[in-house]
């Protein structure tokens, strides 16, 4: 295992429990960690987010419930964060399947079991330092690829993230060389952001427009439609000094208006054609503003083939409930007749009255 120096590494360790913080700060300060910040809180470590932030977070998960991955998730997505690619290993003493979903849905980069012993912290910090895995930006993730394997539609490309950790404990640190690797990063991040909630409004719209055409439009489409606004709202408040981005806001905005009018049209009765039609037109629209060099028939083709697929796993997914429901109706009909076919077990006939007599015959 090669010999890292870590004395030019700061480390920060969120954990409300001020002996087990102690015990990962003694760990670190051994392996020669030149700095490790204690906070007993996530609203203590809200400081982080603002400041220097430090290459490696140590944060529990057992505290306030989603705290910790609301932490995670600010510090990958706050475009004003100083280092949206910090590494960070959420803790806890009850690991469970739903927690390592929770872990990886926020952006963290690891988990790690309490207790621990200084060989699994420091094994930990080696994987994060070698093999730590490339960022893909969605339109509502930002962290470490959480793909076991390829998706419909196009492929979302990976972000080599600058890893602070892996500078300073390497020897490749300079302050000028790293601000220069997170300023392109944080670049590459904010022009995929763009263009994923293009993607993903278009998305949105193309499969709400079959629901919101009935006389009575059925609430997934109208839910679809009301998801609009966050993925706008995203997409505005990352439209920096650039470029002019005049035209992406314009149509951006009346996309939001119009959403608007639709949902509330869609909760009381039929959407107007002219409205679903505007929608869908305004949508493209975007796509074609944030990307303009790139072919509007390309983006509207991934559209239709992420909602196809889209479609076809909800198909899926109602086929197999249905498939589970009449199953289990056939297993409580089964057992049912299995109840009624038991052989009923027939009674005595009661004693003879005490002192009567009977006659033979």
């Amino acid at each position: 295992m090669p010999d890292y120096d870590f004395s030019q590494v700061d480390a920060a360790i969120i954990d409300s429990q001020l002996n087990t913080a102690r015990v990962f700060r003694d760990v670190l300060i051994r392996l020669g960690f030149r700095r490790v910040e204690l906070f007993d809180s996530v609203k203590a470590a809200a400081g982080l987010l603002g400041s220097v932030m430090p290459d490696l977070v140590l944060v529990d998960a057992d505290g306030e419930d989603s705290e910790a991955f609301q932490f995670i998730r600010a510090l990958r997505n706050e475009p004003t964060a100083p280092n949206p690619f910090a590494c960070v290993i959420v803790t806890t003493w009850a690991p469970t399947p739903a927690l390592l979903t929770r872990v990886t849905n926020a952006g963290g980069d690891d988990l790690l079991m309490k207790p621990v012993s200084p060989k699994q912290v420091r094994d930990r910090i080696v994987s994060l330092i070698e093999s730590r895995k490339g960022f893909v930006v969605t339109a509502d993730y930002i962290g470490p690829d959480r793909r076991k394997s390829p998706r419909e539609g196009a492929q979302v490309p990976v972000l080599d993230a600058p890893n602070t950790l892996r500078l300073k404990a390497t020897g490749q640190w300079t302050q000028s060389g790293a601000r220069m690797l997170l300023n392109e990063a944080v670049a590459t991040v904010t022009t995929q952001k763009r263009l994923r909630a293009s993607i993903q409004v278009a998305f949105l719209v193309e499969f709400a427009l079959a629901g919101l055409a009935r006389p009575a439009p059925d609430r997934m489409s109208i839910d679809h439609v009301g998801r609009i606004g966050g993925f706008l709202d995203d997409l505005l408040r990352r439209l920096g000094d650039d470029g002019d981005h005049a035209p992406v806001e314009a149509v951006a905005r009346a996309i939001k208006t119009l959403a608007d009018k639709v949902r509330a049209a869609a909760e009381a009765g039929p959407v107007a054609a002219d409205d679903r039609d505007q929608l869908q037109a305004l949508s493209r629209a975007l796509m074609q503003a944030v990307d303009p060099d790139r072919a509007l028939e390309a983006m509207t083709r991934e559209v239709s083939s992420a909602v196809a697929g889209y479609r076809g796993r909800l198909e899926q997914i109602a086929q197999a409930k249905a498939a589970a429901a009449a199953a289990l109706t056939a297993s409580t009909a089964a057992a049912a007749d299995e109840d009624a076919n038991e052989p009923v077990a027939l009674s005595a006939p009661p004693p003879a009255a005490a002192g009567t007599a009977l006659s033979a015959g």
